[in-house]
Formats: C-alpha cells, structure tokens, sequence
C-alpha cells in the first residue's frame, strides 16, 4: 500500500471503511468457493478484480456477481454455483497469469464464464499497447461462450474507449459474448457509487448485473 493511500484512507472515512470490505469479502468468497466446488449444480467461473468482489456494496453478495446469481437462480430449476476467482486489484494479467489458469484446472468445464477487467490498469496506467495486448490474450484464452465486460464509464475516456474498441471487436470473432457494462453505466451518478467515490454501490452494481444479463440467454443457449 502506497503512503499516499495510507494517508488518504487515514483522513477519508469513505475510503477506509471501503477498504475495510478488502479483506472479509476476500475470505466470504473464499468460503463459499469451497462450497461451490464441493456441490452440485451448474456452475458459473467469474474472473476480474475488486467489482467481481462485490467491493463497495453492503456485503460480498450485493455486487454485480450476487445480484446476477439471484437472477441466474430464479430463472432455473437447479441452484447455480459460483466460483470466484477474482481479485480485488487485479489488473488485466493478474487473469491472464492466475485467474485463467485457476479456471482451466478446474476438474469439469464451467457452464459459464465472465470477466471484467482492466479497471485498474486505466486507473494504474498500463500502457494503452499493454492493455490491448493482455485483452487479446484474455480474449483468446477464454472459453467460447464466455462473456467479457466492456470497461464502466467514470475513468480516463479516452483510454477506456481504447481498450473498449478491443473488447468489442475481437471478442465476438473468437466465440465471445460481449456485456456492454460501458453503455449501462455513467451519469446521474447519484445514489450509485460507494462512499470512496470509486466503486459502485449496489444500485450501481444492478447496472452492471443488467449488462451481463442482457447477453445471458445467448451465453446459456437453448433451456
């Protein structure tokens, strides 16, 4: 942790007790990975950072992946099971490192797969050529059926739209299915982000969790 953050979260309430939600969501999603990997049902692989982690939300499962799971579990006969293997700070070769191998080693394959990432590289300042090449790479290593997010509004326009131009155009070519969680999210901002001012929220999260639902029928095919 830079001295900076330390210093910020020290004097910006907001941003400590959403730091705070780090740590103990890690170990929620850690327990019930544990518990989806020992039960039965169809299962569903999310790969990303801190918003898969549900960071910002009132609990681990207010984020964008519990809200889709309770829409996942209504529409179906059978209770889906989640494995999370996202980070909170990942950047996009964190997945292209440890989350994709983590999802090729699991012992069946999932019967569906997301991710949404890049975030933090926008916010960290990989390079845009840097970027591009690790969404390639991601790109061509997920499943085919997978989805893929776009990046949210709220960071650097032009490098967010860079990187979204290689989502949306190489990710259909290569069997993928795109969440436009670009176009679902912006202004009014009001009522939907945390208290750091960073991550969403819960109503934040639903636009996100409506982004991937929108492509969900696709992704699951016919029944």
């Amino acid at each position: 942790m830079s001295v900076l953050g330390r210093i910020a979260r020290a004097v910006h309430p907001g941003l400590r007790s959403v730091h705070a939600q780090v740590a103990r969501y890690a170990a929620d999603w850690e327990e019930a990975n544990g518990v989806a990997l020992g039960g039965a049902g169809p299962l569903w692989a999310v790969l990303g950072d801190s918003t898969a982690q549900g960071i910002g939300a009132p609990s681990w499962d207010e984020g964008y992946v519990g809200q889709l799971l309770r829409a996942l579990n209504e529409g179906s006969d059978q209770r889906w099971r989640v494995v999370n293997f996202s980070r909170s700070g990942a950047r996009a070769a964190d997945v292209v490192d440890r989350q994709l191998p983590a999802l090729e080693a699991l012992p069946v394959p999932p019967d569906l797969v997301t991710c949404a990432i890049g975030a933090n590289d926008i916010v960290g300042r990989t390079p845009a050529g840097q970027l591009a090449d690790q969404l390639r790479r991601i790109i061509g290593r997920l499943p085919e059926g997978a989805i893929i997010a776009t990046l949210p509004q709220g960071l650097s326009r032009e490098r967010t739209e860079a990187a979204n131009r290689v989502v949306r155009a190489e990710a259909p070519a290569a069997g993928l299915l795109v969440a436009d969680v670009w176009a679902r999210t912006g202004p009014p901002w009001r009522g939907k982000m945390a208290a750091d001012g960073f991550h969403p929220g819960a109503l934040g999260y639903a636009d996100w969790a409506a982004a991937f639902a929108s492509v969900l029928d696709v992704a699951l095919g016919p029944g």
